[in-house]
């Protein structure tokens, strides 16, 4: 069975993001994102519950505020926990991978933030694509 679990969404941050620590020191970043959905003749907006870990995580709690246009790349994941109250809650989020800063339409800057016209943040970036380099030995054991 072939799965593929991928997300791609623009939109804005809905809340100030929170960077935390887990007990092993590892940062943790959670903030929401508001899509807008345009119909014909309304309009719609979709809220998603975003979480960056690392590095990733600590650009955009520096780097980001409430309100600021951000594309963020990742996957869904589905959680399930047991409330205070006995009962079982669920939800599902998006884990970031890759974000990159849009730039307000209206072209106000940000003091201190890098500019807007698309800054790239990547968890776990080691270097650009063009970087590495590829032996067409690497590929000889693949069956297609």
């Amino acid at each position: 069975m072939v799965s593929f679990n991928r997300v791609v969404l623009a939109g804005n941050l809905t809340r100030d993001p929170e960077l935390r620590f887990t007990s092993s020191g590892i940062p943790v970043c959670e903030f929401g994102l508001a899509v807008n959905r345009v119909r014909s003749k309304s309009e719609e907006v979709d809220f998603f519950d975003i979480t960056a870990w690392r590095e990733l995580g600590e650009t955009i709690a520096n780097y980001k505020k409430k309100g600021d246009p951000i594309l963020v790349e990742g996957k869904l994941q589905y959680r399930t926990w047991e409330a205070q109250d006995g009962s079982k809650r669920s939800k599902v989020d998006v884990v970031a991978d890759n974000v990159q800063f849009l730039g307000r339409s209206e072209g106000g800057g940000e003091a201190g933030a890098p500019s807007g016209g698309g800054q790239r943040a990547r968890a776990g970036q080691r270097g650009s694509r063009d970087d590495v380099e590829l032996n067409e030995e690497d590929f000889d054991d693949i069956p297609f």
